[in-house]
């Protein structure tokens, strides 16, 4: 499988196996957000392996999402604003940026390894900050349950079903991309290449 195929097979997992992840996999998939691209080189995410069920369980308090509350395995992502400040100035954002990047670097190694995540911005930080105990210099950035799965799973939430199955509609690349200015529609497809 080239490198688009694999990206493009990743999805978003939502219903997860009652099966811990191994701890080796689990230092792979850190490392690979490790390995994040960040302004700077300033790198300024942390973070926070989260395998306590109860912990777990109380990390959502505010919308009860299923494949948060039932994860075996969440990370959350902490920022430090600090570390790109010192380089950048004060009020400066590239650490989200950099989080991102570190995410998405996660998310994807996750996927090679078997193993389904979701990227959860929609949570209640200040429960988390709460529960875990986190200092203020770290901005509570996002949470990621990941976990074991199956193809043919599905979790009802909030009126809808989330299958993990299921892949979302991309945008056309002519819709998103464009050639010198953006009233010319980028026209090559990937395929033609």
């Amino acid at each position: 499988m080239n490198i688009l195929q694999f990206i493009k097979s990743r999805r978003s997992i939502r219903k997860f196996f009652d099966k811990s992840i191994e701890p080796e996999k689990i230092a792979i998939i850190l490392e690979a957000g490790r390995w994040a691209p960040s302004a700077g080189n300033c790198q300024p995410w942390r973070f926070l392996v989260i395998t306590d069920e109860k912990k777990i369980q109380n990390l959502d308090p505010l919308f009860h999402q299923p494949w948060v509350e039932k994860a075996p395995l969440v990370i959350v992502v902490l920022a430090v604003p600090a570390d790109s400040q010192k380089r950048y100035g004060k009020g400066s954002n590239y650490y989200i940026m950099d989080c991102s990047a570190a995410i998405q670097n996660m998310l994807l190694m996750a996927h090679g390894l078997g193993l389904g995540a979701v990227w959860v911005g929609a949570f209640s930080k200040k429960a988390v900050r709460e529960q875990l105990d986190i200092p203020d210099i770290y901005e509570v950035f996002a949470l990621i349950p990941m976990g074991y799965y199956s193809n043919e799973d599905s979790v009802k939430f909030d009126g809808g079903i989330f299958s993990n199955r299921e892949r979302s509609r991309r945008k056309n690349l002519n819709e998103i991309a464009f050639a010198e200015d953006l009233d010319n529609p980028w026209i090559i497809k990937p395929e033609e290449i």
